[in-house]
């Protein structure tokens, strides 16, 4: 974790800040394989690596993922309605409820606005660091961790969806755009 991210606490919009700070890192990974797709001398390697760049992009949620999505999604709505009341018991002031709750109900909208596995990828890394900031918030049984919550209830879900590419389907108008090119099998695809 960078020691900017470290120095990051709970604010009104620190999860919009994570998702940006994630599409960086995911943008600096995808500069990085774009300087390996130029060593790659095999035009047939070359071109299938290529295509399973772009493919995340492209993919969609199919509609069992989605519902898995949305439930994720629902999960932190009730949890910014939840905490609104029993902020106390998790040592939050009033204050720091209302910037949660906000950043749950951001939470929400992000990942029902997510539109690609990719997005979703981007996602899922911003909760991820987001439930390190919500550590701090204890209550007094386990169960009942912020932290937790999101983990069970948010990113479990979120990462059997992005598990399993069978759990996405292509978006036909792009995938027709590889015409004749050689397509690498994917799991599902026979």
């Amino acid at each position: 974790m960078d020691s900017a991210f470290q120095a990051v606490s709970l604010a009104l919009g620190v999860f919009d800040y994570m998702v940006e700070k994630s599409a960086r890192q995911q943008q600096y990974r995808h500069e990085r394989k774009m300087k390996e797709l130029e060593i790659i001398s095999s035009s047939n390697l070359r071109d299938q690596y290529v295509y399973e760049l772009l493919l995340d992009k492209f993919l969609s949620p199919i509609e069992e993922a989605q519902n898995r999505i949305q439930d994720a999604a629902k999960h932190a709505q009730y949890m910014a309605e939840v905490l609104s009341y029993y902020y106390r018991d998790h040592s939050l002031s009033q204050a720091e409820a209302k910037i949660l709750c906000s950043e749950l109900r951001t939470i929400a909208v992000r990942i029902t606005s997510a539109e690609s596995l990719y997005e979703l990828k981007i996602i899922y890394e911003a909760i991820t660091d987001f439930v390190d900031v919500t550590a701090k918030f204890q209550h007094k049984e386990r169960k009942y961790s912020i932290g937790r919550e999101l983990r069970k209830n948010i990113l479990d879900p979120l990462n059997t969806c992005i598990g399993k590419y069978q759990n996405f389907q292509r978006r036909i108008e792009s995938y027709n755009t590889w015409g004749n090119f050689e397509k690498p099998r994917l799991e599902g695809n026979s």
